[in-house]
């Protein structure tokens, strides 16, 4: 398994690449195939906390082969690493047995690198000086990015928020509708030789690809990007609209 280290190095060749990860939310779309009870379990655990509304079946079958095909097509894979896995749920347990024989890749790594790196302080490592900055993620941190790293231009895609930990939405739905136009919009967003940044649930994983394919340096960060705008969407202190500025842009 690749250390933090590996991904640092990955990260600052600023190669094309794609680091999505896995986590029990992905298992459980992974699993809505299996039978009806798989089925509900996915749509009002995942997709209803995620997208505030439930989908029809068409849309959750293609938001799981758009899974599939992510981490098929992906050049590393964050899976869970934790030292006591298991003290944790039956889905956290199963996300490697259902989600490595999907892979094409033979490189992983822990599925909270990306926290780990900005805790020790590689994603600022990393990030500054940047002249550019590429993200889909629900949180606007355009100003947040240029003021910490002094990055000249920051490409955003504001997607919609996720339902559970945040109020008072009324826009468009991150799926189908936005999910829709992201290729569209990647293909101007200069991802060359840039860093992408993706948090973006289950349905943004296959987004890491796309900006790979663009020449992106692209890193599935998740709720990373809840904390660099301030608020604790995951951990024993998450809920609807939780204020938290410890690690705050």
């Amino acid at each position: 398994m690749l250390t933090i280290d590996d991904i640092f190095n990955v990260l600052t060749s600023n190669k094309p690449v794609s680091i999505i990860r896995a986590g029990d939310g992905e298992k459980i779309v992974l699993d809505s195939n299996i039978g009806l009870p798989e089925y509900q379990l996915c749509v009002k655990s995942v997709m209803e906390r995620q997208m505030g509304y439930e989908p029809t079946m068409g849309d959750v079958n293609k938001i799981r082969e758009n899974l599939i095909s992510a981490y098929a097509g992906a050049d590393i894979v964050g899976l869970p690493a934790h030292k006591n896995l298991a003290d944790l749920n039956t889905h956290w347990k199963g996300v490697e047995k259902t989600v490595k024989p999907l892979c094409t890749t033979d490189k992983f790594t822990s599925t909270d690198v990306g926290y780990d790196m900005v805790y020790n302080g590689m994603m600022d490592m990393w990030l500054k000086g940047k002249k550019t900055i590429i993200y889909i993620g629900c949180r606007d941190i355009d100003e947040g990015l240029k003021r910490r790293y002094g990055v000249n231009t920051v490409n955003s895609f504001i997607i919609a928020p996720e339902a559970k930990f945040t109020s008072g939405y009324e826009g468009e739905r991150h799926y189908p509708e936005m999910f829709s136009k992201i290729e569209w919009w990647l293909d101007a967003a200069k991802c060359d030789g840039n860093p992408c940044l993706v948090g973006a649930g289950v349905i943004g994983k296959i987004y890491c690809n796309w900006m790979r394919d663009r020449g992106g340096v692209a890193f599935d960060i998740g709720a990373v990007m809840d904390l660099w705008a301030g608020y604790s969407t995951r951990g024993p202190n998450r809920g609807l609209d939780v204020i938290d500025n410890i690690y705050k842009l």
